[in-house]
């Protein structure tokens, strides 16, 4: 069972990341599938209050949206329900006039970005279906998307296919998803919305960040892993177990960033 808290303070927030408001925006989303709210206090800095504003934040928590107008460097937060419609092109948007995308790889992209929210909605059994959310930082040449679920851990999911049966630990499960191919649906059967599964989004991602586009973390029960450009998944391991997964993408719109750029989201 999730635990839900009736306050958020954030009174004492500079700037939140994609991964944080898609947390957030979460919180108040399960809150509300269990028929209560959370009270949001937000942040004193006026900079990153209006920031909230623009990514839509105040709506999920029942209060006034601000006057704010969005920036073509933001990707407000949204609730993604079935059917999911066009949410990897809305996020492409984004990114295609800062980077320079070879033919062809706009709708390649949009298709990967697609199929880890299919994940979310088909997979998961999320009480709050998919939150996708994102921003981007022109100074270091970065575009930072968020997709989160709060339903099965990517491990319980892989655990209905006999052929996963061996898989153990969060972190196999982890690993093992970013092989291609790889889906918790058994071969010749659908997943819960009638749909067969291609099991390649997390693995087309990951190719491409690892080969010098971005930076892919995947979160999910008591384990964190993340891909960088030419080195080894980073693994970490959480002190409290999240029941759901994050997916959060640092898309280098640039040259790679540079070490002082880089920043682990935990």
């Amino acid at each position: 069972m999730h635990q839900v808290a009736d306050v958020v303070d954030l009174s004492g927030c500079n700037h939140l990341k994609p991964y944080t408001v898609a947390c957030l925006c979460g919180l108040a989303e399960l809150a509300k599938s269990n028929g209560s709210s959370v009270e949001l206090i937000p942040p004193k800095n006026t900079e990153c209050a209006e920031h909230l504003r623009r990514l839509g934040v105040q709506s999920f928590f029942s209060q006034e949206e601000g006057a704010e107008t969005h920036r073509d460097t933001n990707i407000p937060a949204n609730r993604v329900k079935w059917p999911p419609g066009d949410e990897g092109e809305r996020i492409l948007e984004v990114l295609a006039p800062r980077a320079d995308l070879a033919a062809g790889m706009f709708s390649h992209m949009a298709g990967c970005l697609d199929e880890v929210i299919l994940n979310g909605l088909t997979h998961a059994e999320s009480p709050i279906d998919c939150i996708v959310v994102g921003q981007a930082f022109p100074k270091i040449e970065c575009i930072e998307v968020a997709v989160l679920d709060l339903g099965k851990s990517i491990r319980s999911h892989l655990a209905s296919n006999p052929k996963h049966s061996h898989v153990r630990t969060d972190r196999e499960a982890i690993l093992l998803a970013m092989e291609d191919g790889v889906t918790g649906t058994p071969a010749g059967q659908s997943n819960l919305r009638g749909q067969p599964n291609s099991g390649a989004g997390l693995y087309e991602i990951r190719r491409y960040c690892e080969s010098g586009g971005g930076e892919l973390t995947v979160l999910s029960g008591d384990c964190w892993v993340t891909y960088t450009p030419g080195e080894h998944p980073v693994i970490g391991t959480l002190r409290t177990r999240f029941q759901g997964c994050l997916v959060n993408i640092r898309y280098f719109t640039g040259s790679s960033l540079s070490i002082s750029s880089v920043e682990a989201i935990l």
